[in-house]
């Protein structure tokens, strides 16, 4: 008796494997349902792009693919930062959840291997996967390459560990390339006839004024006039404008080669950029102009021109993609977001979501004006479409209240005068495992700044 039990217990598990793998076989398709296209701009500000409301006609191209799709006009990213916000587009997670808090530092500054990503999910059901990156923060020292048969981030000019500096600061200068270089290498990958394909582009032209666009296409709109600042926000809507154009390129070759309809195409928004909005130029922190981002859906199944106007999150993509290519999202790692199906389809007005950004670093930012902005605080938001609270986790007393729908550039702080609803999203905040990790978040604190963390927990 006693060797049975062994037997029987080796038995019981070949079988249980076998029912497990049947099952396996039995939802996958067999056939992956479309090819996928995931198009990330790099601090492209929703609401410079015109089919956003932007009166300069800027975006043609991303215009009239949301003309042929969904456009989502309150959609929400969950980080300000460009690694931290890739790696929620592509697990569907939170950063609390997938782990990638910070993109300067010397932990939680990489998106863990255990991390399902949406390429690793494609790359199983029978995808070809590709990605095209245009800059060091969106690459694979961030652990963004996973899943990824071909990730192209050829364009480094210095080793990494001149990039990255001893204390984990980072510093991306000439360490990108432009729009038509991203855009070539991508056509030609595709090109070579792949079957069913998984592509990632990320654009980074608007980020700053390192690599401009060519001479022959900033020449009609020379010279730029008005302050420093002024010709920097010509510079950015110059670059907007050059990188709608290579993606046109690519629209252009999926038409000619007849796979464009067979294309789930998304585009989005890592996050935006200040532009001196709240006297902040880069990026990094959490006003609308930094984490309202563009997000357009245009799939096979999917009605044409609709615009959806409830909140919805970057999280909720990579569920979204699950479906409309025919994998359930519910058999893969456990996602924050939900599938946007229903949404694109009419099918539900509002899901009444609530959407969390947060902002983890403590740091000196430079921008290419000559300024530098302090941020030496951990924020982190929680928004319902018409209230949104940032919670300044070291000095509580300057945390914020908005009434979007009232105040929608976030010009009066009603901290002080609604408490209710100051409960109600903080009680949603709490809900949430949001606090950092004592050992992350680097910059330079005072020392009442350090003793505020201390009696807070987060250092010892």
């Amino acid at each position: 008796m006693r060797g049975v039990r062994p037997l029987l217990a080796t038995a019981l598990v070949v079988v249980a494997a076998a029912i497990g793998f049947a099952f396996y076989r039995s939802v996958r398709p067999t056939t992956p349902r479309h090819n996928v296209l995931l198009i990330t701009l790099d601090t492209t500000r929703a609401d410079h792009l015109a089919c956003y409301g932007y009166p300069h006609p800027v975006s043609p191209r991303i215009d009239g693919l949301a003309a042929q799709g969904v456009l989502f006009a309150n959609a929400y990213t969950t980080a300000a930062v460009t690694p931290v916000s890739h790696a929620s587009i592509l697990t569907g997670q939170y950063p609390y959840t997938h782990g990638l808090r910070v993109m300067h530092g010397l932990s939680n500054n990489r998106l863990p291997d255990s991390a399902v990503t949406l390429a690793e999910i494609l790359k199983d059901a029978g995808y070809q996967t590709a990605a095209f990156i245009s800059a060091f923060p969106a690459g694979s020292h961030f652990g963004l390459d996973q899943g990824f048969d071909t990730f192209d981030e050829n364009f480094l000019e210095k080793p990494v560990d001149q990039i990255v500096d001893p204390s984990g600061g980072v510093n991306t200068g000439k360490n990108q390339r432009r729009a038509d270089a991203t855009t070539d290498l991508a056509l030609n990958w595709l090109a070579g006839g792949p079957g069913r394909f998984f592509v990632w582009l990320h654009y980074f032209d608007p980020h700053d004024a390192y690599v401009a666009p060519p001479m022959e296409f900033l020449q009609p709109f020379l010279p730029f006039t008005g302050t420093p600042v002024d010709r920097l926000r010509q510079l950015y809507d110059i670059e907007i404008q050059y990188m709608d154009q290579q993606i046109g390129r690519i629209f252009d070759a999926l038409v000619a080669d007849g796979r464009l309809d067979d294309t789930v195409v998304v585009i989005v928004s890592d996050h935006g950029q200040g532009l001196g909005d709240h006297n902040w130029w880069t990026h990094g922190i959490l006003y609308q102009e930094q984490i309202k981002a563009p997000l357009i859906i245009r799939a096979p199944g999917v009605p044409a021109g609709r615009r959806v106007k409830p909140l919805v999150r970057t999280i909720d993509i990579v569920p979204t993609i699950l479906g409309l290519v025919g994998l359930n999202p519910k058999r893969y790692a456990p996602m924050d977001g939900t599938s946007l199906m229903p949404m694109l389809k009419g099918e539900v007005p509002d899901p009444g979501y609530v959407a969390y950004a947060d902002s983890v670093n403590l740091l000196d930012y430079r921008p290419e004006m000559g300024t530098v902005e302090h941020k030496t605080d951990m924020l982190f938001a929680v928004t319902d479409g018409h209230w949104k609270y940032i919670f300044h986790m070291i000095r509580k007393e300057e945390s914020e209240l908005y009434d979007l729908t009232e105040d929608p550039h976030e010009l009066r702080n009603l901290y002080a005068e609604r408490p209710g609803e100051v409960e109600r999203l903080g009680e949603n905040l709490r809900a949430r495992p949001f606090q950092p990790q004592r050992n992350q978040g680097g910059g330079q604190l005072s020392d009442e700044d350090l003793e505020r963390l201390r009696s807070l927990g987060y250092l010892k």
